[in-house]
Protein backbone atom coordinates (compact mmCIF):
# COMPACT_ATOMS: atom_id res chain seq x y z
CA UNK A 1 0.00 0.00 0.00
CA UNK A 2 1.21 3.59 -0.45
CA UNK A 3 1.79 5.48 2.25
CA UNK A 4 1.19 9.30 1.89
CA UNK A 5 3.68 9.78 4.43
CA UNK A 6 6.50 7.28 3.42
CA UNK A 7 9.76 8.84 1.68
CA UNK A 8 8.27 6.94 -1.89
CA UNK A 9 6.71 10.51 -1.81
CA UNK A 10 9.87 11.79 -2.32
CA UNK A 11 9.50 11.52 -6.14
CA UNK A 12 5.68 10.48 -5.56
CA UNK A 13 5.64 7.60 -7.94
CA UNK A 14 1.68 7.65 -9.21
CA UNK A 15 2.15 4.25 -11.14
CA UNK A 16 1.29 1.95 -8.48
CA UNK A 17 -0.40 4.56 -6.22
CA UNK A 18 -3.03 6.66 -7.96
CA UNK A 19 -4.85 7.57 -4.81
CA UNK A 20 -8.27 5.86 -5.81
CA UNK A 21 -9.44 3.48 -3.98
CA UNK A 22 -9.61 -0.30 -5.84
CA UNK A 23 -12.31 -1.30 -7.28
CA UNK A 24 -13.53 -3.59 -5.01
CA UNK A 25 -12.67 -1.89 -1.79
CA UNK A 26 -14.71 -2.77 0.84
CA UNK A 27 -17.76 0.11 1.99
CA UNK A 28 -15.85 1.35 5.21
CA UNK A 29 -18.11 2.90 7.88
CA UNK A 30 -18.82 6.83 7.59
CA UNK A 31 -16.99 9.28 10.38
CA UNK A 32 -19.85 10.54 12.24
CA UNK A 33 -17.88 14.24 11.65
CA UNK A 34 -18.16 15.44 8.09
CA UNK A 35 -14.46 15.62 6.03
CA UNK A 36 -12.79 19.16 5.43
CA UNK A 37 -10.85 19.89 2.15
CA UNK A 38 -9.97 23.21 1.75
CA UNK A 39 -8.07 24.04 -1.61
CA UNK A 40 -6.38 27.28 -1.90
CA UNK A 41 -4.03 28.23 -4.74
CA UNK A 42 -2.10 31.33 -4.64
CA UNK A 43 -2.79 34.53 -6.60
CA UNK A 44 -5.63 32.75 -8.29
CA UNK A 45 -7.88 35.38 -9.73
CA UNK A 46 -12.21 34.91 -9.70
CA UNK A 47 -12.70 36.28 -13.03
CA UNK A 48 -11.19 33.48 -14.93
CA UNK A 49 -13.72 30.97 -14.06
CA UNK A 50 -16.87 30.36 -15.75
CA UNK A 51 -18.78 29.92 -12.59
CA UNK A 52 -17.99 33.88 -12.01
CA UNK A 53 -18.24 34.79 -15.60
CA UNK A 54 -14.81 33.91 -16.81
CA UNK A 55 -13.98 31.43 -19.81
CA UNK A 56 -12.57 33.57 -22.57
CA UNK A 57 -9.09 32.56 -22.10
CA UNK A 58 -9.48 29.37 -20.37
CA UNK A 59 -12.27 26.75 -18.92
CA UNK A 60 -12.67 25.65 -15.69
CA UNK A 61 -15.34 22.81 -15.99
CA UNK A 62 -14.42 21.46 -12.37
CA UNK A 63 -14.76 24.70 -10.04
CA UNK A 64 -17.90 24.93 -12.33
CA UNK A 65 -18.98 21.87 -10.88
CA UNK A 66 -17.87 22.37 -7.57
CA UNK A 67 -20.08 26.39 -7.57
CA UNK A 68 -23.03 24.20 -9.34
CA UNK A 69 -22.79 21.15 -6.75
CA UNK A 70 -22.63 24.07 -3.93
CA UNK A 71 -22.17 27.36 -3.04
CA UNK A 72 -20.24 30.41 -4.42
CA UNK A 73 -19.95 33.90 -3.03
CA UNK A 74 -19.84 36.74 -5.24
CA UNK A 75 -17.56 39.04 -2.44
CA UNK A 76 -15.21 36.44 -1.93
CA UNK A 77 -12.50 39.26 -0.54
CA UNK A 78 -8.75 38.74 0.34
CA UNK A 79 -9.02 41.75 2.93
CA UNK A 80 -5.54 41.81 3.13
CA UNK A 81 -3.92 40.67 -0.17
CA UNK A 82 -1.00 39.23 0.51
CA UNK A 83 0.56 35.73 1.29
CA UNK A 84 1.00 35.90 5.57
CA UNK A 85 -1.69 37.77 6.59
CA UNK A 86 -3.87 36.05 4.16
CA UNK A 87 -2.56 32.52 6.03
CA UNK A 88 -3.15 34.55 9.53
CA UNK A 89 -6.53 35.35 9.16
CA UNK A 90 -7.21 31.90 8.03
CA UNK A 91 -5.39 29.99 10.44
CA UNK A 92 -6.55 32.20 13.43
CA UNK A 93 -10.21 33.50 12.68
CA UNK A 94 -8.23 37.00 13.81
CA UNK A 95 -7.34 40.41 12.58
CA UNK A 96 -3.41 40.61 11.47
CA UNK A 97 -3.33 43.50 14.14
CA UNK A 98 -4.84 40.70 16.82
CA UNK A 99 -1.78 38.56 16.00
CA UNK A 100 1.10 40.21 14.65
CA UNK A 101 0.78 38.42 11.15
CA UNK A 102 0.57 41.85 9.51
CA UNK A 103 3.75 41.23 7.13
CA UNK A 104 5.40 38.47 4.73
CA UNK A 105 8.12 35.71 6.28
CA UNK A 106 7.04 36.14 10.35
CA UNK A 107 6.89 33.18 12.38
CA UNK A 108 3.49 31.83 13.04
CA UNK A 109 1.95 33.39 16.24
CA UNK A 110 1.33 30.16 18.71
CA UNK A 111 -0.21 32.31 21.29
CA UNK A 112 -3.73 31.74 19.97
CA UNK A 113 -5.69 28.40 19.56
CA UNK A 114 -5.94 27.92 15.44
CA UNK A 115 -8.36 25.96 13.55
CA UNK A 116 -6.53 23.07 12.93
CA UNK A 117 -6.33 22.79 17.04
CA UNK A 118 -10.23 22.98 17.27
CA UNK A 119 -10.29 19.68 14.59
CA UNK A 120 -7.80 17.91 16.12
CA UNK A 121 -9.55 18.36 19.44
CA UNK A 122 -12.60 16.65 18.16
CA UNK A 123 -10.84 13.47 16.79
CA UNK A 124 -9.80 14.49 13.03
CA UNK A 125 -6.67 13.87 11.55
CA UNK A 126 -5.50 17.35 10.52
CA UNK A 127 -3.05 17.51 7.80
CA UNK A 128 -1.59 21.01 5.66
CA UNK A 129 0.15 20.36 2.29
CA UNK A 130 2.10 23.13 -0.14
CA UNK A 131 3.38 26.37 0.73
CA UNK A 132 2.98 27.31 4.51
CA UNK A 133 4.21 30.82 4.25
CA UNK A 134 4.19 31.12 8.02
CA UNK A 135 7.41 31.24 9.46
CA UNK A 136 10.64 33.58 9.56
CA UNK A 137 14.19 32.30 10.03
CA UNK A 138 16.50 33.42 6.84
CA UNK A 139 13.96 35.15 5.15
CA UNK A 140 16.30 37.19 3.05
CA UNK A 141 15.87 34.90 0.29
CA UNK A 142 13.26 37.14 -1.03
CA UNK A 143 15.13 40.33 -1.21
CA UNK A 144 17.83 38.06 -2.98
CA UNK A 145 15.74 37.41 -5.41
CA UNK A 146 14.37 40.98 -5.62
CA UNK A 147 17.46 42.80 -5.53
CA UNK A 148 19.27 40.50 -8.59
CA UNK A 149 15.79 41.47 -10.76
CA UNK A 150 15.09 37.69 -10.95
CA UNK A 151 13.38 34.71 -9.40
CA UNK A 152 16.03 32.64 -10.16
CA UNK A 153 18.72 33.99 -8.11
CA UNK A 154 16.63 33.41 -4.68
CA UNK A 155 15.81 29.81 -5.36
CA UNK A 156 19.56 28.60 -4.49
CA UNK A 157 19.57 30.65 -1.39
CA UNK A 158 15.96 28.85 -0.36
CA UNK A 159 17.61 25.18 -1.37
CA UNK A 160 20.19 25.68 1.32
CA UNK A 161 18.43 27.63 4.40
CA UNK A 162 16.47 24.15 6.07
CA UNK A 163 16.02 26.89 8.96
CA UNK A 164 13.76 28.84 6.72
CA UNK A 165 11.39 26.72 5.11
CA UNK A 166 11.19 23.49 7.57
CA UNK A 167 8.51 23.82 10.55
CA UNK A 168 9.24 21.53 12.86
CA UNK A 169 6.68 19.63 14.62
CA UNK A 170 5.30 21.53 17.39
CA UNK A 171 3.28 24.87 18.32
CA UNK A 172 4.41 26.56 15.26
CA UNK A 173 2.45 24.08 12.91
CA UNK A 174 -0.57 25.56 14.39
CA UNK A 175 -1.85 22.56 15.38
CA UNK A 176 -1.91 20.49 12.20
CA UNK A 177 -0.44 16.97 12.65
CA UNK A 178 0.64 16.33 9.46
CA UNK A 179 2.68 18.39 7.82
CA UNK A 180 4.24 18.24 3.95
CA UNK A 181 4.95 21.99 2.95
CA UNK A 182 7.81 24.08 2.23
CA UNK A 183 7.97 27.49 3.40
CA UNK A 184 7.80 29.29 0.21
CA UNK A 185 9.85 28.66 -2.89
CA UNK A 186 9.76 29.43 -6.82
CA UNK A 187 10.13 26.04 -8.18
CA UNK A 188 7.25 24.36 -9.37
CA UNK A 189 8.82 22.09 -11.81
CA UNK A 190 10.71 19.62 -8.97
CA UNK A 191 9.05 21.26 -6.12
CA UNK A 192 10.77 21.19 -2.89
CA UNK A 193 9.19 20.16 0.27
CA UNK A 194 9.62 19.30 3.86
CA UNK A 195 8.10 16.34 6.48
CA UNK A 196 8.95 15.79 9.96
CA UNK A 197 12.49 15.63 9.74
CA UNK A 198 14.94 18.77 8.14
CA UNK A 199 15.62 16.59 4.74
CA UNK A 200 14.64 18.30 2.17
CA UNK A 201 12.59 15.90 -0.44
CA UNK A 202 11.47 16.60 -4.19
CA UNK A 203 8.71 15.69 -6.06
CA UNK A 204 8.86 14.82 -9.83
CA UNK A 205 6.40 16.06 -10.85
CA UNK A 206 4.48 19.65 -10.97
CA UNK A 207 3.60 21.02 -7.97
CA UNK A 208 0.21 21.08 -8.58
CA UNK A 209 0.02 17.27 -9.46
CA UNK A 210 2.10 16.20 -7.12
CA UNK A 211 0.41 18.17 -4.14
CA UNK A 212 -2.86 16.46 -5.42
CA UNK A 213 -1.78 12.90 -5.60
CA UNK A 214 -0.15 13.63 -1.65
CA UNK A 215 -4.21 14.96 -0.67
CA UNK A 216 -5.41 12.04 -2.49
CA UNK A 217 -3.36 9.73 -0.79
CA UNK A 218 -3.79 11.24 2.56
CA UNK A 219 -7.62 11.44 2.28
CA UNK A 220 -7.78 7.62 1.32
CA UNK A 221 -5.70 6.64 4.14
CA UNK A 222 -7.56 8.32 6.89
CA UNK A 223 -11.01 6.71 4.79
CA UNK A 224 -9.61 3.28 5.12
CA UNK A 225 -8.76 4.18 9.00
CA UNK A 226 -12.48 5.43 9.21
CA UNK A 227 -11.21 8.89 10.48
CA UNK A 228 -12.66 12.14 9.47
CA UNK A 229 -9.65 14.42 8.57
CA UNK A 230 -9.11 18.24 7.85
CA UNK A 231 -7.04 18.99 5.39
CA UNK A 232 -5.18 22.19 3.56
CA UNK A 233 -3.95 21.98 0.28
CA UNK A 234 -1.96 25.27 -0.71
CA UNK A 235 -0.08 25.23 -4.27
CA UNK A 236 2.28 27.72 -4.97
CA UNK A 237 1.01 28.10 -8.93
CA UNK A 238 -0.15 30.62 -9.94
CA UNK A 239 1.91 32.80 -8.20
CA UNK A 240 4.79 34.08 -9.96
CA UNK A 241 7.67 33.15 -11.61
CA UNK A 242 5.96 32.90 -14.85
CA UNK A 243 8.30 31.07 -16.70
CA UNK A 244 7.41 27.51 -14.77
CA UNK A 245 4.26 26.19 -16.44
CA UNK A 246 3.15 22.89 -16.33
CA UNK A 247 3.97 20.21 -19.00
CA UNK A 248 1.82 20.83 -22.09
CA UNK A 249 -0.63 23.67 -20.50
CA UNK A 250 1.13 26.42 -22.18
CA UNK A 251 0.16 24.94 -25.61
CA UNK A 252 -3.87 25.23 -24.47
CA UNK A 253 -3.62 28.59 -24.23
CA UNK A 254 -4.77 31.41 -27.16
CA UNK A 255 -1.63 33.15 -28.68
CA UNK A 256 -4.05 36.62 -28.25
CA UNK A 257 -6.05 36.53 -25.36
CA UNK A 258 -9.41 38.17 -24.31
CA UNK A 259 -8.82 41.46 -21.71
CA UNK A 260 -10.55 43.03 -19.26
CA UNK A 261 -11.30 46.84 -20.70
CA UNK A 262 -8.99 47.93 -17.40
CA UNK A 263 -5.89 47.06 -19.08
CA UNK A 264 -4.81 49.39 -21.52
CA UNK A 265 -3.57 48.17 -24.65
CA UNK A 266 0.85 48.61 -23.97
CA UNK A 267 0.00 46.86 -20.52
CA UNK A 268 -1.35 44.32 -22.83
CA UNK A 269 1.61 43.69 -24.87
CA UNK A 270 3.97 43.96 -22.28
CA UNK A 271 2.34 41.47 -19.99
CA UNK A 272 0.87 38.86 -22.65
CA UNK A 273 3.45 36.54 -22.18
CA UNK A 274 3.18 36.18 -18.39
CA UNK A 275 -0.51 36.36 -18.73
CA UNK A 276 -0.44 33.19 -21.29
CA UNK A 277 1.76 31.42 -18.04
CA UNK A 278 -1.07 32.35 -16.09
CA UNK A 279 -3.46 30.79 -17.47
CA UNK A 280 -1.39 28.01 -18.56
CA UNK A 281 -1.40 27.69 -14.25
CA UNK A 282 -4.39 28.28 -13.62
CA UNK A 283 -6.06 25.50 -16.18
CA UNK A 284 -3.63 22.69 -14.12
CA UNK A 285 -5.14 23.99 -10.99
CA UNK A 286 -8.44 23.23 -12.29
CA UNK A 287 -7.52 19.62 -13.93
CA UNK A 288 -6.10 18.90 -9.90
CA UNK A 289 -9.61 20.00 -8.84
CA UNK A 290 -11.19 17.94 -11.12
CA UNK A 291 -8.75 14.95 -9.92
CA UNK A 292 -9.91 15.64 -5.69
CA UNK A 293 -13.64 15.08 -7.32
CA UNK A 294 -13.21 12.18 -8.99
CA UNK A 295 -11.53 10.48 -5.95
CA UNK A 296 -14.10 11.68 -3.30
CA UNK A 297 -16.83 10.20 -6.00
CA UNK A 298 -14.88 7.17 -6.28
CA UNK A 299 -13.99 6.66 -2.75
CA UNK A 300 -17.86 7.62 -1.62
CA UNK A 301 -16.58 10.68 0.50
CA UNK A 302 -18.61 12.95 -1.53
CA UNK A 303 -21.68 13.19 0.47
CA UNK A 304 -19.97 13.66 3.92
CA UNK A 305 -16.94 15.86 2.79
CA UNK A 306 -16.90 19.79 2.64
CA UNK A 307 -15.00 21.22 0.06
CA UNK A 308 -14.01 24.82 -0.18
CA UNK A 309 -12.37 25.97 -3.75
CA UNK A 310 -10.88 29.83 -2.67
CA UNK A 311 -7.43 31.69 -2.74
CA UNK A 312 -5.43 33.84 -0.96
CA UNK A 313 -5.49 37.05 -2.66
CA UNK A 314 -5.51 37.83 -7.03
CA UNK A 315 -3.31 38.75 -9.13
CA UNK A 316 -3.78 42.39 -11.37
CA UNK A 317 -1.98 41.37 -14.37
CA UNK A 318 -1.73 44.16 -16.32
CA UNK A 319 -5.29 46.05 -14.79
CA UNK A 320 -4.78 49.44 -14.15
CA UNK A 321 -1.00 48.89 -15.63
CA UNK A 322 -0.33 47.07 -12.41
CA UNK A 323 1.14 43.38 -11.54
CA UNK A 324 1.03 41.83 -8.25
CA UNK A 325 -1.87 42.15 -5.38
CA UNK A 326 -0.82 44.77 -1.90
CA UNK A 327 -3.60 47.15 -3.63
CA UNK A 328 -7.33 47.94 -3.18
CA UNK A 329 -8.39 46.69 -7.19
CA UNK A 330 -11.04 44.17 -7.37
CA UNK A 331 -8.45 41.73 -9.52
CA UNK A 332 -6.27 42.35 -6.40
CA UNK A 333 -8.73 41.68 -3.42
CA UNK A 334 -11.30 39.91 -5.06
CA UNK A 335 -10.98 35.63 -4.67
CA UNK A 336 -13.02 33.22 -5.21
CA UNK A 337 -15.49 31.13 -2.36
CA UNK A 338 -17.24 28.30 -3.42
CA UNK A 339 -18.29 25.45 -0.53
CA UNK A 340 -19.59 22.26 -1.71
CA UNK A 341 -21.17 19.88 0.66
CA UNK A 342 -23.54 17.30 -0.37
CA UNK A 343 -27.18 16.88 1.01
CA UNK A 344 -26.61 19.88 3.72
CA UNK A 345 -26.03 23.50 1.39
CA UNK A 346 -28.26 23.28 -1.69
CA UNK A 347 -27.10 23.28 -5.32
CA UNK A 348 -26.70 26.34 -7.22
CA UNK A 349 -26.50 28.71 -4.19
CA UNK A 350 -25.41 32.60 -4.65
CA UNK A 351 -25.02 34.77 -2.19
CA UNK A 352 -23.77 38.35 -2.19
CA UNK A 353 -22.32 38.36 1.65
CA UNK A 354 -19.04 40.06 2.40
CA UNK A 355 -16.59 36.99 3.43
CA UNK A 356 -13.28 37.38 4.48
CA UNK A 357 -10.64 35.03 5.35
CA UNK A 358 -11.78 35.69 8.80
CA UNK A 359 -14.58 33.81 8.32
CA UNK A 360 -13.32 30.80 7.41
CA UNK A 361 -12.61 29.19 11.34
CA UNK A 362 -15.76 29.97 12.50
CA UNK A 363 -17.77 28.54 9.84
CA UNK A 364 -15.89 25.34 9.15
CA UNK A 365 -15.97 24.86 12.69
CA UNK A 366 -19.68 25.23 13.26
CA UNK A 367 -20.27 22.90 10.03
CA UNK A 368 -18.75 20.71 11.73
CA UNK A 369 -20.66 20.85 14.87
CA UNK A 370 -17.44 22.49 16.55
CA UNK A 371 -17.06 25.55 19.27
CA UNK A 372 -14.84 28.45 18.05
CA UNK A 373 -12.86 30.55 20.45
CA UNK A 374 -14.70 33.46 21.78
CA UNK A 375 -12.65 35.53 20.22
CA UNK A 376 -12.63 35.30 16.58
CA UNK A 377 -12.65 38.15 14.58
CA UNK A 378 -14.77 36.26 11.85
CA UNK A 379 -18.56 35.72 11.14
CA UNK A 380 -19.32 32.40 10.96
CA UNK A 381 -21.30 31.94 7.61
CA UNK A 382 -23.01 28.45 8.16
CA UNK A 383 -26.57 29.44 8.80
CA UNK A 384 -27.05 31.15 5.42
CA UNK A 385 -24.58 28.08 3.61
CA UNK A 386 -27.38 25.64 5.60
CA UNK A 387 -30.28 27.58 4.06
CA UNK A 388 -31.02 30.19 6.40
CA UNK A 389 -30.64 34.11 7.53
CA UNK A 390 -27.39 35.59 6.15
CA UNK A 391 -25.29 37.63 8.76
CA UNK A 392 -25.89 41.35 9.03
CA UNK A 393 -22.83 42.69 7.27
CA UNK A 394 -22.55 46.22 6.04
CA UNK A 395 -18.91 46.64 5.50
CA UNK A 396 -15.36 44.61 5.99
CA UNK A 397 -12.40 45.99 6.90
CA UNK A 398 -9.60 45.71 3.82
CA UNK A 399 -5.88 46.60 4.78
CA UNK A 400 -2.26 46.57 3.84
CA UNK A 401 0.99 46.42 6.09
CA UNK A 402 4.25 47.27 4.72
CA UNK A 403 8.13 47.93 6.58
CA UNK A 404 8.13 51.53 6.09
CA UNK A 405 4.81 53.48 5.07
CA UNK A 406 7.27 54.46 1.66
CA UNK A 407 7.96 51.09 1.03
CA UNK A 408 7.24 51.02 -2.67
CA UNK A 409 6.91 54.60 -3.27
CA UNK A 410 9.71 54.33 -5.55
CA UNK A 411 8.19 52.10 -7.77
CA UNK A 412 8.70 52.67 -11.35
CA UNK A 413 5.10 51.60 -12.18
CA UNK A 414 2.67 54.24 -13.07
CA UNK A 415 0.51 56.00 -9.85
CA UNK A 416 3.18 54.40 -7.80
CA UNK A 417 2.17 51.12 -5.48
CA UNK A 418 1.86 53.07 -2.16
CA UNK A 419 1.24 49.98 -0.21
CA UNK A 420 0.63 51.84 3.16
CA UNK A 421 -3.59 51.67 3.07
CA UNK A 422 -7.13 50.63 4.54
CA UNK A 423 -9.95 50.72 3.26
CA UNK A 424 -13.49 48.76 3.32
CA UNK A 425 -15.72 47.28 0.93
CA UNK A 426 -19.49 47.40 1.40
CA UNK A 427 -21.87 45.48 -1.53
CA UNK A 428 -21.62 48.98 -3.35
CA UNK A 429 -18.48 50.38 -3.04
CA UNK A 430 -14.76 50.15 -2.71
CA UNK A 431 -13.13 53.08 -0.41
CA UNK A 432 -9.58 53.29 0.46
CA UNK A 433 -7.11 55.59 2.15
CA UNK A 434 -3.05 55.44 1.78
CA UNK A 435 -1.15 56.55 4.58
CA UNK A 436 -0.26 59.49 2.50
CA UNK A 437 -3.72 60.80 2.49
CA UNK A 438 -4.75 59.86 -1.41
CA UNK A 439 -8.05 57.76 -1.93
CA UNK A 440 -9.94 56.48 -3.94
CA UNK A 441 -13.98 55.70 -4.18
CA UNK A 442 -15.41 53.55 -6.89
CA UNK A 443 -19.10 52.48 -7.06
CA UNK A 444 -18.43 48.56 -8.06
CA UNK A 445 -22.10 48.35 -9.17
CA UNK A 446 -21.92 50.52 -11.95
CA UNK A 447 -18.39 50.19 -12.64
CA UNK A 448 -17.22 46.71 -12.48
CA UNK A 449 -13.78 47.28 -13.59
CA UNK A 450 -13.27 50.65 -11.37
CA UNK A 451 -11.84 52.94 -14.15
CA UNK A 452 -13.82 55.97 -12.44
CA UNK A 453 -12.62 57.31 -8.76
CA UNK A 454 -14.94 59.47 -6.89
CA UNK A 455 -13.28 60.35 -4.02
CA UNK A 456 -12.61 63.73 -5.66
CA UNK A 457 -16.05 63.87 -6.99
CA UNK A 458 -18.15 66.54 -5.09
CA UNK A 459 -21.50 64.89 -6.13
CA UNK A 460 -20.04 61.43 -3.94
CA UNK A 461 -18.56 63.80 -0.67
CA UNK A 462 -21.59 62.64 1.39
CA UNK A 463 -20.42 58.75 0.82
CA UNK A 464 -16.91 59.30 1.13
CA UNK A 465 -17.95 60.91 4.68
CA UNK A 466 -19.81 58.17 5.49
CA UNK A 467 -17.26 55.18 4.31
CA UNK A 468 -14.27 57.25 6.03
CA UNK A 469 -16.58 57.27 9.16
CA UNK A 470 -17.48 53.38 8.98
CA UNK A 471 -13.27 52.82 8.46
CA UNK A 472 -12.63 54.30 11.63
CA UNK A 473 -15.24 52.34 13.24
CA UNK A 474 -13.53 49.11 11.74
CA UNK A 475 -10.16 50.03 12.75
CA UNK A 476 -11.24 50.71 16.20
CA UNK A 477 -12.35 47.26 16.15
CA UNK A 478 -8.94 46.06 14.56
CA UNK A 479 -7.08 47.89 17.32
CA UNK A 480 -5.72 49.52 13.98
CA UNK A 481 -4.21 52.22 14.68
CA UNK A 482 -2.71 52.96 10.75
CA UNK A 483 0.71 52.50 11.40
CA UNK A 484 3.49 50.78 9.26
CA UNK A 485 4.56 47.68 9.58
CA UNK A 486 7.67 48.52 11.56
CA UNK A 487 5.57 49.78 14.70
CA UNK A 488 5.02 46.25 15.30
CA UNK A 489 7.66 44.32 14.19
CA UNK A 490 11.30 44.94 14.67
CA UNK A 491 13.46 45.66 11.36
CA UNK A 492 16.46 45.66 12.10
CA UNK A 493 18.66 43.72 9.80
CA UNK A 494 15.98 42.41 8.03
CA UNK A 495 14.79 40.20 11.05
CA UNK A 496 11.06 40.05 11.53
CA UNK A 497 10.16 39.34 15.26
CA UNK A 498 7.26 40.43 16.17
CA UNK A 499 7.24 43.32 19.07
CA UNK A 500 3.54 44.30 19.70
CA UNK A 501 0.12 43.43 18.16
CA UNK A 502 -2.77 46.12 18.22
CA UNK A 503 -3.49 44.56 21.62
CA UNK A 504 -0.19 45.45 23.13
CA UNK A 505 3.20 44.41 23.66
CA UNK A 506 4.24 40.55 22.91
CA UNK A 507 6.09 38.98 25.71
Amino acid sequence: MCKWGGIALAILVTAACSGAPPADAPALEEPDQPNVLFVFYDQYRTDIIGAYGGGDNITTPNIDRLAEEGALFTNGLSTTPVCTPYRGMLMTGRYPTHTGLMLNFLEANTSVQGVADVFNDAGYRTAFMGKWHLAAGSHKMAWVGQENGSWDHAQPYIDENPDFNFVPPGPTRLGFEDWAAFNFHAEFLAAPYYRNEPELLVMNEYESDGLTTMAIDYMEEAREAGEPFFVMVAPHPPHPPFNRTPEGYLEQIPDELVWDENVPDDAREENLSDARAYFAMAKNADDNMGRILAYLDEAGLTDDTIVVFTSDHGEMLGSHRRRNKMVPYAEAVRVPMVVRWPGRIAPGTRTETLHTPLDHFPTLASLAGLASPADLDGVDMSAELLGGTAPDRDAVLMSNYTAHWDYFMTSTQEGAQWPEWRGLKTAQYTYARWITGETVLFDDQADPFQMNDLSGDPAHAAVVEALEARLQELLADAHDEFLPGNAYVDWVDRERNIIRTGLGPVE
